[in-house]
């Protein structure tokens, strides 16, 4: 449902922002490219299984007499515009294969004032083999069929007759036996993370998470113990999902925060950093 909402979105956006930017030759601004590419970004969500996929590089395109407002600083535009959608995906929990990047082009076809985004589609959207939108064509391919079965489906002694007949008999449960399929559950990945911890006032510690639970607060029963006052006894929890690092507030007093943003839950990677309290614990090494 979120592309006929896009695309409303467009021709509101082509209805009004663009006059206006002709009649009062206004120069665009990052914050206007900002909305442009949150808004590409939803409207190019993927729901595989439990996690939604986003896009990670986008190029923004603007007239060539626009583009000269970004001179001198297109590069820092383009870093931050990156860190922002970052920071977007995070808060709403998608998924990105990669970190963003945004670049800036001139395009001849992008009338004065207007923006252009496209979100790169030659790299996928989800890991190979995820389903999602067409998972049908990337279904594995059929077992082989027992040994001493015809490829084509037929059985021994049965000349080609249906299961249930020939060599098993009429017994259809044999016949259904043999076209039962046993498939290899995959193991999930367990990630190995190392966590640096400072609470006020103390030396930097380093803990290494392994998989489980732990739970972190001032109280004792915590596998992780903060000596922090604004910390509460059972502040919140680490834990492992399909191989990610997922931090879980508990309902602490004085909440938690996520590389600045207040967060009930949220998936972690290599340079997150967690404030709880007083405290902080960043993650060093990724999954």
């Amino acid at each position: 449902m979120a592309r006929p909402f896009a695309a409303l979105e467009r021709f509101f956006e082509r209805l009004f922002e663009r006059p206006a930017a002709r009649l009062f030759q206004t120069r665009l601004q990052p914050v206007q490219l900002q909305g442009r590419l949150e808004r590409a970004m939803e409207s190019e969500r993927r729901l595989s299984g439990d996690r939604t996929y986003v896009p990670s590089r986008y190029r923004i395109l603007v007239n060539p007499s626009d583009i000269v407002a970004f001179d001198g600083f297109r590069a820092t535009v383009e870093r931050d515009l990156a860190e922002s959608l970052h920071a977007r995906a995070r808060q709403r929990g998608y998924t990105l294969l990669e970190r963003p990047t945004v670049s800036i082009a001139a395009s001849a076809e992008v009338p004065r004032g207007d923006v252009v985004v496209r979100p790169d589609t030659g790299a996928p959207l989800q890991p190979p083999g995820a389903p999602g939108r067409g998972a049908a064509a990337q279904q594995p391919p059929p077992p082989p069929p027992p040994p001493g079965f015809a490829s084509s489906g037929s059985y021994p002694g049965s000349g080609g007759a249906a299961p249930g007949a020939g060599a098993f008999g009429q017994d259809p449960d044999l016949a259904a036996a043999a076209r039962t399929a046993v498939f290899q559950v995959p193991a999930a990945r367990t990630p190995s993370v190392v966590i640096d911890v400072r609470m006020p006032g103390g030396p930097v510690s380093r803990l290494t998470v392994r998989g489980g639970t732990i739970r972190i607060g001032r109280a004792e029963d915590n596998e992780l113990v903060l000596e922090d006052d604004r910390v509460s006894r059972h502040h919140g929890q680490l834990a492992t999902r399909q191989g990610r690092l997922v931090y879980s507030d508990l309902g602490s007093t004085n909440g938690s925060y996520a590389n600045g943003s207040r967060v009930s839950e949220i998936a972690l990677g290599p340079g997150d950093v967690l404030h709880l309290g007083g405290s902080t614990l960043t993650v060093q090494a990724g999954l």
